[in-house]
């Protein structure tokens, strides 16, 4: 039993410091972490994350002017019980701008998923993210 336990413990480690060296290399052979681009330069390297693609703005301003003007005014100016918009840009980014109309604090109604549906939400962002 005590045998068997020392197998069992020896195998364990093996396949960790293998796991970790196979992890860890480094080199010509390596694979690198995330996406690769070999654009306008000699050798690959790691890239950034994909930008989130925006919606539509044109089509935002639309579903703006249908659901949302009346309490935050023309083109997000304010002239209702609403923030004025412009600017929003500078405290909420685009994912934040989604996140806060699919869930908003009230005295904001809650859109979505009905009348808003999910690209409506992401058109809407966008047009906001636009003033």
């Amino acid at each position: 039993m005590k045998r068997l336990f020392v197998v069992l413990v020896v195998c364990g480690v093996a396949a960790l410091g293998w796991g970790c060296t196979k992890s860890a290399s480094s080199g010509p052979g390596a694979a690198a972490s995330g996406p690769v681009t070999d654009q306008d330069d000699s050798g690959l390297k790691a890239t950034g994350a994909p930008a989130l693609a925006m919606g539509d703005p044109k089509h935002g301003a639309d579903v703006f002017k249908a659901n949302c003007a009346s309490c935050h005014g023309e083109a997000g100016a304010g002239g209702g019980i609403g923030p004025v918009l412009k600017g929003e840009k500078q405290r909420k980014n685009y994912p934040a701008a989604i996140a806060w109309i699919k869930n908003p604090q009230p005295p904001m109604p809650k859109l979505f998923p009905a009348p808003l549906s999910e690209s409506d939400v992401e058109d809407v962002a966008a047009y906001v993210e636009s003033l």
